[in-house]
């Protein structure tokens, strides 16, 4: 028996889909992918405007350094937007957990990957841990230990959850339901990136670009996040395992939403 071409194996292993789309619980993919394209479309605009309010009025949460940790940003745009909102809608709509969880089980062995890409996630910003590490030994253990811990809560309920639920478990899988996997994949990407911009636009100054300047925003914050946005996708394209790209997402924002919290000047 002669071996399948080198080529075959190759177009065999890029089409694996652990769960392809097709045989998860959408009960109205064209309908729902429409209306899931409009809200990340319309988050985009949210996003300005919140940026815009951040900046007439400012409320950083227990005194953060860096705008994402803002009462109107984490509370509103992220808590109640990209949360509240699509969890209520989700429910709604008849669906419950095991829609976006395909195939996944709680223990010890699923937790394992979850961990392990949530370290990951978090080596990729272990150049802040010095920074972390000098002002909470200045700090009284309480507050420190208090700014840690909210920082690490943020990190998990305003950028990993929410967003992972949203632009990977609805989004992209309702739009490979009716545009195909690629199609899917960037225009998930494309939508992901560009709800970032705006704030950055209005806000951002340092390593994600100067408030003003659109090219340097789209140099420091546009093209790492599609990277980033790409990775997640590709990884939600072929596993459909939710909870191992919360984890890689919420490793990832660890560290420098607990700098913000620590009110470390973002770099």
């Amino acid at each position: 028996m002669t071996s399948p071409p080198a080529d075959s194996r190759l177009l065999a292993w890029l089409r694996w889909q652990r769960i392809p789309a097709a045989s998860m619980n959408v009960r109205a993919p064209a309908r729902e992918g429409v209306f899931a394209t409009s809200y990340a479309a319309t988050y985009v605009a949210a996003a300005f405007l919140i940026a815009l309010l951040i900046r007439r009025g400012p409320l950083p949460l227990w005194g953060a350094s860096d705008f994402p940790q803002d009462f109107w940003y984490a509370a509103i745009l992220k808590g109640v937007l990209l949360l509240a909102l699509p969890v209520l809608a989700f429910r709604g709509l008849g669906y419950g957990a095991r829609d976006v969880l395909p195939g996944w089980r709680p223990g010890v062995r699923p937790l394992l990957p979850v961990a392990i890409a949530f370290v990951l996630g978090a080596c990729i910003n272990l150049n802040r841990l010095r920074d972390i590490r000098g002002v909470v030994s200045t700090l009284p253990p309480g507050e420190a230990l208090g700014r840690v811990a909210t920082g690490a809560a943020l990190a998990l309920l305003t950028a990993g959850l929410p967003e992972e639920f949203f632009f990977r478990g609805i989004l992209q899988t309702r739009l490979e339901r009716t545009l195909g996997r690629t199609a899917a994949l960037v225009l998930t990407v494309v939508l992901f990136t560009a709800w970032h911009v705006p704030s950055r636009y209005v806000l951002a100054h340092g390593v994600e670009g100067e408030a003003g300047n659109l090219r340097s925003v789209l140099l420091g914050t546009g093209a790492p996040v599609a990277v980033v946005a790409l990775v997640l996708g590709v990884g939600w394209d072929r596993s459909r395992n939710l909870p191992v790209l919360i984890g890689l997402h919420w490793g990832i924002d660890l560290l420098p939403v607990v700098g913000s919290m620590l009110r470390i000047p973002p770099s």
